[in-house]
């Protein structure tokens, strides 16, 4: 709809000539307090209404309180006097809406319904260079892409707050779900009351990786980064001790680079001290991707070689056991 609500002052809360009118065509009433109104910077102030009611000005105060440009400035009702009834028109400033989204895992079978549609009504697309390829197709036309290389999180996520205190519609991507590990946490922390926000979730890395395991987070879980890149490798190292202590199937995200690749063997020590050396581990790489690779070991026979920062490993806890080839953890311990 075109009107977003009628605005008086509390004065009139209860006029029903303003009331009637409104419930007959759906639109609220929003009323607002004298001195506030008085407040408000007015193109036609009147000392006749200041004097009558406490503020030089009704109609267009209340038109223009929340900002906006002013469409109409006051009239009157046929020009008569006194006037019965006095109306002015302003556009609400135009709000900028931010959605992350998430695009999964990869396989476009696995992108949900409400990512597409965020995606083709966005006016902007922002996000990591792979993420923006995945996307282009459910794009309407002229939508303006910002793609950026992997990295500086932070910059992405201001680049898309930006656009949308513009007053645009702008889609921020992550791989996966948005909110875990990925892009979700940097941009609220950065977005203001200014600007509408929306989360759109997705299949996350470890749930993709557990269906192609089989169902290896069939009971109590817990993910853990062991990039140490934003969190010291003291308290990811307390995160392991207290995943292992309590049972804990553990989905390891970011296990290994080429800058990082002693951390999943310390990772995999620390499990050792609470679990057997036959406890199924899991290795999936590209998951529901291109030269998509399944494995399965066991803790004690886990090769970090054959992992990278494209691979999600999950380790079962003391009931996960291998069956038919695949990995299956309890709903309950026997």
């Amino acid at each position: 709809r075109s009107v977003a609500h009628v605005a008086t002052g509390e004065a009139k809360a209860g006029e029903q000539g303003i009331l009637h009118a409104a419930a007959a065509r759906g639109w609220p009433v929003v009323t607002h307090p004298t001195d506030v109104l008085a407040t408000v910077d007015v193109p036609n102030p009147s000392r006749i209404v200041h004097a009558a009611v406490g503020t030089p000005s009704v109609a267009e105060a209340a038109a223009l309180v929340d900002g906006g440009d002013l469409l109409v400035p006051k009239r009157t009702l046929s020009g008569s006097r006194p006037s019965m009834a006095t109306v002015a028109v302003a556009r609400r400033p135009v709000r900028g809406r931010l959605a992350l989204v998430s695009t999964g895992p990869g396989d476009d079978r696995l992108l949900p319904d409400l990512a597409r549609s965020t995606l083709a009504s966005a006016e902007v697309v922002v996000g990591l260079d792979q993420y923006v390829d995945r996307v282009r197709g459910f794009l309407r036309p002229g939508t303006e892409i910002l793609p950026s290389r992997i990295g500086d999180e932070i910059a992405r996520a201001e680049t898309a707050i930006v656009a949308a205190r513009e007053g645009r519609s702008v889609a921020l991507l992550s791989g996966g779900d948005v909110g875990i590990y990925a892009m979700g946490s940097p941009a609220l922390e950065r977005a203001g009351e200014d600007i509408d926000v929306v989360v759109v979730p997705g299949v996350t890395a470890a749930a993709a990786a557990a269906a192609l395991l089989g169902s290896p987070l069939g009971h109590d879980h817990c993910a853990i980064s062991l990039s140490d890149l934003l969190t010291p490798w003291q308290v990811i190292r307390r995160r392991i001790k207290a995943a292992a202590e309590g049972d804990f199937v553990v989905s390891f995200y970011n296990p290994r680079s080429r800058g990082r690749h002693w951390q999943l063997d310390e990772a995999r020590a620390l499990l050792s001290e609470h679990r057997k050396p036959e406890t199924p581990v899991g290795v999936v790489t590209d998951a529901y991707r291109p030269g998509q690779r399944v494995r399965t070991t066991t803790l004690g026979d886990l090769d970090p070689s054959v992992v990278d920062m494209l691979t999600i490993v999950l380790v079962g806890n003391s009931q996960t056991r291998m069956i038919g080839g695949r990995m299956c953890t309890p709903r309950g311990y026997m």
